[in-house]
């Protein structure tokens, strides 16, 4: 009886660490609303990710697996290959995404984002207003 307790919360807190988190994305817009000239992706997501990979609007499965190095199913998992109005912010530790967020392109736009992933360590961004008056997102 208790193997299958254990077994249950083993389940459930793999389940509570691979999430939807739709905190992450507020607290990036207020960064970017804030008018920080720099942003700390760092400061952003759970405490143990290695890096954050940016998929673009209408990723699919297949460029999603490209980008992070490991399969992951993306598209039930978000509207990303549906919607150019977001983009999905992927946090990895390993080979295991332990939280992710859409994050909408009006509150910060990663399009010029170049590369797709960022480590820990490197994910300093700057913010940068492009010619159509949105807020680019840029390694910095």
């Amino acid at each position: 009886m208790r193997n299958a307790a254990a077994l249950v919360a083993s389940a459930l807190l793999l389940t509570a660490c691979t999430r939807a988190d739709p905190g992450i994305s507020d607290r990036l817009s207020a960064l970017v609303d804030s008018g920080a000239a720099a942003i700390d992706m760092a400061l952003l997501g759970p405490a143990d990710w290695q890096k954050v990979c940016v998929l673009q609007p209408y990723t699919s499965n297949e460029r999603a697996e490209q980008i992070l190095g490991f399969k992951w199913d993306a598209a039930s998992k978000s509207s990303i290959g549906t919607n150019d109005g977001i983009h999905l912010l992927v946090f990895v530790k390993g080979s295991d995404v332990v939280a992710y967020a859409e994050h909408p392109r009006s509150k910060g736009d990663f399009l010029k984002l170049s590369p797709h992933c960022l480590s820990r360590s490197h994910a300093h961004l700057l913010r940068q207003i492009g010619p159509d008056g949105r807020v680019q997102l840029v390694l910095e």
